[in-house]
């Protein structure tokens, strides 16, 4: 634990901001709810359990209320799958690269995480995948799908697989950027009681700072994250909002269409680049490796340009590396524009 360090994103002055995967369209919180609405909401009182947002989640999903454990982002929730599975002397699998957390939260637990490296292009065979599971034998192994930073999804065959092949093992796959994919593993759960699936509001839904995440497990394994969960963990004004933003499906279809479109331009715009190898990606970012030159130095000459992306390049397996949000039509027509600064001769060899 020591060891550690904390966890921060890049966090530089710059005009646009497209580092760190957050829908970019301002979502004012004024959207939801009205002066009226907070006149009902009585702060002297403690929150109740988030029963209307669970309802709402539920029918969408279809699975029972129960079967879903709210928490404050779902970074929250995912820490409590390793406090209640993972712990001292438990292993967390994971396929590398992939979401730094996840690492992060097996240690904060009390387990160790353990690395199986797939690199790049990030493709995870069935075959691959079973085959680490019997040499790591782990509490919990975790499927990021759509995988970050790689931006593609895993085969469901290859998560259900595992997931029936070895059932006193905690199956965790973070759903965080599903919505893109139009997937989910949610209905599986039902017939793989060792599957648990998380999801987000910070992504498709542009509420990254209302901090909403949800779990969603089998009956039989509810009761232990409610027990281990603290109380109260989210607030009366975030369930408020988070309710109406969960009934608002037309704005995701909208935001969805918007990230294709925009996803594929800025994918042409980086393959067109002699310097670049950019990877097909289905979410709402594209990383791309560096044939030539710095990660850290392309960094910072696109801030030069006042574009703000994330150097990925320290991550396991993304060796010189970086990762561009897809957003704005007008941030994504900044960014372009960089490439032909950032990559020209004269910048490289400066």
């Amino acid at each position: 634990m020591a060891l550690l360090q904390p966890y921060r994103t890049q966090q530089h002055r710059a005009e646009v901001r497209i580092q760190a995967n957050e829908w970019p369209e301002p979502n004012p919180a004024s959207r939801y709810v009205a002066a009226d609405d907070l006149d009902r909401l009585l702060l002297n009182r403690y929150p109740g359990h988030g029963d209307e947002l669970r309802k709402v989640l539920a029918e969408r999903w279809r699975v029972r209320p129960e079967e879903l454990i709210l928490g404050n982002g779902s970074n929250e929730v995912l820490l409590g799958v390793f406090l209640v599975f993972g712990g001292h002397g438990r292993r967390t699998l994971l396929f590398q690269p992939t979401y730094s957390m996840h690492a992060r939260l097996s240690v904060i637990a009390g387990g160790e995480a353990i690395d199986e490296m797939i690199g790049l292009p990030y493709v995870l065979r069935k075959d691959r995948a079973l085959d680490a599971m019997d040499r790591v034998r782990p509490a919990v192994v975790v499927f990021t799908s759509p995988n970050n930073p790689t931006g593609n999804a895993i085969d469901q065959e290859v998560i259900l697989a595992v997931a029936e092949a070895y059932p006193d093992s905690v199956v965790l796959v973070d759903e965080a950027y599903a919505d893109f994919a139009g997937t989910t593993l949610v209905p599986q759960i039902e017939r793989n009681p060792n599957l648990v699936v998380s999801k987000t509001f910070s992504k498709v839904r542009a509420a990254a700072g209302l901090r909403v995440g949800v779990l969603a497990v089998h009956p039989e394994l509810a009761g232990y994250f409610n027990a281990a969960q603290l109380p109260y963990n989210m607030s009366a004004l975030t369930l408020a909002v988070a309710v109406r933003i969960a009934r608002d499906e037309a704005s995701v279809e909208r935001r969805l269409a918007l990230v294709a479109s925009e996803r594929q331009r800025v994918f042409q715009a980086l393959r067109a680049v002699a310097g670049i190898e950019a990877f097909p990606s289905i979410a709402n970012f594209l990383l791309f490796r560096l044939r030539e030159g710095v990660p850290a130095d392309v960094h910072a000459r696109f801030l030069e340009q006042s574009v703000l992306i994330r150097d990925v390049s320290n991550w396991p397996g993304c060796e010189r590396c970086l990762r561009v949000s897809i957003g704005t039509p007008e941030e994504n027509d900044r960014f372009i524009a960089a490439l032909d600064t950032v990559f020209s001769p004269s910048s490289i060899h400066r």
